[in-house]
């Protein structure tokens, strides 16, 4: 079993579930799963390695509960919006449509917490990072409705059309707010050592290890 670890942020309860609902669905129409295969949330770092075992988790899940505390005191509930749907799509066999946090000034408060995170996993000494990921065109903040779906062109046009009216259906909102920040193990047989393009989706499962209050 390969095993990974990641931080992410999650949104409103409110606001996922409505999320949650349209991504079922955009992910049960075109039958590509590995979105499905996570939690709704806004991956604030890649997978990585965390040497250690359980105890390890839980110092590092102590550094991420101090984080959150500092962050809650000086940007509470900060509010987080999106752009609506974008798409990503290097070659025709993965495509992605996901839900665009992109820079904005009223984002300031994102970006500034996720370089916090890019911090504490660089300076533990437990956490294997291949290089540290800070938000931009390679690592944007997003939330994934549709991920690595090997659909032909037009297809996938008719997808992102899906997507665009299921989550107007839906009344996915464009505004939203930062309700916690979470430590999650993944674990995959079909990964091996490359957690690259979607390499876990057959059979990925995770376990929360800890969410702190924003």
């Amino acid at each position: 079993m390969s095993v990974r670890y990641a931080v992410s942020l999650l949104t409103d309860p409110d606001f996922t579930a409505r999320v949650y609902r349209a991504r079922q669905l955009i992910c049960g129409q075109f039958a590509c799963w590995a979105a499905e295969m996570h939690m709704v949330h806004l991956p604030m770092s890649d997978y990585f390695i965390l040497d250690g075992a359980s105890a390890a988790e839980a110092a590092l899940a102590a550094e991420l509960e101090q984080l959150a505390t500092r962050y809650r005191r000086v940007s509470p509930r900060f509010p987080l919006f999106n752009r609506g749907i974008t798409t990503t799509r290097a070659v025709e066999s993965d495509g992605n449509i996901w839900l665009d946090f992109s820079p904005e000034v009223v984002n300031e408060s994102l970006y500034r917490l996720q370089s916090l995170v890019a911090d504490l996993l660089e300076r533990s000494p437990a956490v294997e990072l291949a290089a540290r990921r800070a938000f931009g065109p390679d690592f944007p903040p997003q939330i994934p409705l549709l991920s690595h779906a090997n659909l032909p062109d037009s297809v996938f046009d008719g997808a992102l059309e899906f997507s665009r009216s299921v989550t107007d259906e839906l009344k996915v909102s464009q505004i939203t707010r930062a309700w916690r920040l979470a430590l999650t193990r993944f674990d995959s047989n079909a990964a091996g050592d490359d957690w690259s393009g979607g390499r876990w989706a057959t059979d990925l499962s995770w376990t929360a290890i800890a969410s702190y209050s924003l």
